[in-house]
């Protein structure tokens, strides 16, 4: 009781408490906001590290410069496909930075690199054909490596099938592999005696070096058109994953979404995001 008489009204201290309980409130959540706003910049920061590091790893790997050097362009492809997580894992967070900032407008910086990521993409469509052309072409340099290993003693066996004389016969005998480069003197036994002898010697030979050849080649031609499925779905998949981050600016859909085609709900307001975005572009 009061000393008016009148009866304490408890609906007063419930609202005071309760104030002081939003109040608290409030507090927490802005502390939260400060310490996720000190996040973004080093966010930013490490992503951007991560760009830098995988330009230079592709600049590093451009030089010397032989533009059309089969091997160095797939040299070349292989090193950014090697490589294409640290832009991807670079953009993931800088778009994270830039989300946890909360700002009503997308940074700039962000807005470049998506726009950036836009050609990157069409970077790596195009790339599928050039690195199956180069892939092809290192392929078939392999096998003609494989095929110069045998060439010495295939042709030393056919100078001695055509060998009519001694003469010649000598001079096919310095063509095999391992043999005195001047052979000189006369043959024991009469020249095609000899011509048959060194024929039964060095046919199998070169004929068993074929048969390898051919089954190094195939082994060569299999393994290296996996690779090649291989390297193309790397590079598809990296350039839907840069689609999917690019755009021109950002009131527009991305490169895949546009891909892909925009959901019937949103339509009119993303046609009215379009709108506007075409009226500031005039602006």
């Amino acid at each position: 009781m009061s000393r008016s008489g009148e009866p304490r009204k408890p609906g007063r201290s419930l609202e005071a408490e309760d104030l002081n309980v939003q109040d608290q409130r409030d507090s927490r959540r802005k502390a939260n906001g400060r310490l996720i706003q000190d996040l973004a910049d080093p966010l930013k920061w490490i992503g951007i590290a991560f760009l830098a590091t995988y330009v230079t790893s592709v600049i590093a790997a451009a030089l010397p410069v032989k533009l059309l050097d089969p091997v160095w362009i797939n040299r070349l492809c292989g090193s950014i496909r090697g490589g294409v997580s640290f832009p991807l894992e670079a953009m993931a967070l800088i778009l994270i930075g830039a989300y946890l900032q909360r700002t009503a407008n997308e940074p700039r910086m962000v807005t470049d690199l998506r726009r950036l990521c836009s050609w990157v993409a069409v970077g790596f469509v195009l790339m599928i054909p050039l690195q199956s052309w180069t892939g092809q072409k290192v392929i078939d340099l392999a096998i003609q490596n494989q095929q110069a290993k045998i060439q010495p003693s295939d042709r030393a066996l056919r100078a001695v099938y055509a060998a009519s004389n001694a003469e010649q016969l000598l001079e096919a005998i310095s063509l095999i592999p391992g043999a005195p480069p001047n052979v000189g003197g006369r043959f024991e036994l009469p020249m095609p005696k000899v011509r048959e002898r060194l024929i039964s010697e060095i046919e199998p030979q070169v004929l068993k070096q074929k048969e390898q050849l051919k089954q190094v080649s195939g082994d060569i031609r299999r393994e290296g058109l996996v690779g090649l499925v291989k390297d193309g779905i790397v590079a598809l998949f990296s350039a839907l994953a840069f689609a999917a981050i690019g755009r021109s600016n950002p009131y527009r859909l991305s490169m895949l979404q546009k891909l892909v085609g925009p959901h019937r709900s949103s339509s009119g307001g993303i046609d009215e995001l379009a709108r506007l975005a075409d009226e500031y572009e005039e602006i």
